[in-house]
C-alpha cells in the first residue's frame, strides 16, 4: 500500500487484499477489515470466508466481535476455523456478481464441510 494503514490495536497493515501463495493466518490479517458494514447482520456474523478473484475459498475464519471505527468502517475479530472447515478450502463459492465485496448467506445454504467432495461447490443453489 501506498499509505498507512492500522489495524486496531495500531499495528501498521503491510498489505490489503490477496495474491497467490499467502497461508490462511496471512489471508486473514490483510482480510479482516477496514469495510463499510451493514453493523446489524455483521454482528450476527459466526464464519467469515474469503475468497479469491476466482471466487476460490482461500481463508475460513470463526468470527469473535467486531470493531468500529470513527469512519464507520469497521474489523471482524477471529481466528483461524480449524481444521473441520479444511475441506472448504481451495473450493468454488458461488456467489452473485455484485460489485461489492462483502456478501451475507443463509447458513443452512452452505454446504457442512463434512458433505464436501473434490469438485463440488459449498454454496447450495436453493
Amino acid at each position: 500500500m501506498d499509505y498507512d494503514e492500522k489495524d486496531p490495536d495500531n499495528n501498521t497493515i503491510a498489505a490489503i487484499g490477496w495474491h497467490d501463495g499467502l497461508s490462511q493466518k496471512e489471508v486473514w490479517s490483510c482480510s479482516a477489515g477496514w469495510w463499510k458494514l451493514e453493523p446489524g447482520r455483521a454482528v450476527r456474523c459466526d464464519i467469515g470466508i474469503v475468497l479469491n478473484p476466482d471466487n476460490v475459498v482461500v481463508c475460513v475464519a470463526k468470527i469473535k466481535g467486531i470493531v468500529k471505527r470513527e469512519d464507520m468502517r469497521m474489523w471482524f475479530l477471529g481466528d483461524l476455523a480449524g481444521e473441520r472447515y479444511e475441506p472448504w478450502i481451495g473450493k468454488t463459492f458461488e456467489r452473485n456478481d455484485s460489485k461489492n465485496p462483502i456478501a451475507y448467506f443463509d447458513e443452512h445454504a452452505i454446504i457442512p464441510p463434512e458433505s464436501v467432495t473434490n469438485k463440488m461447490t459449498i454454496l447450495n443453489s436453493r
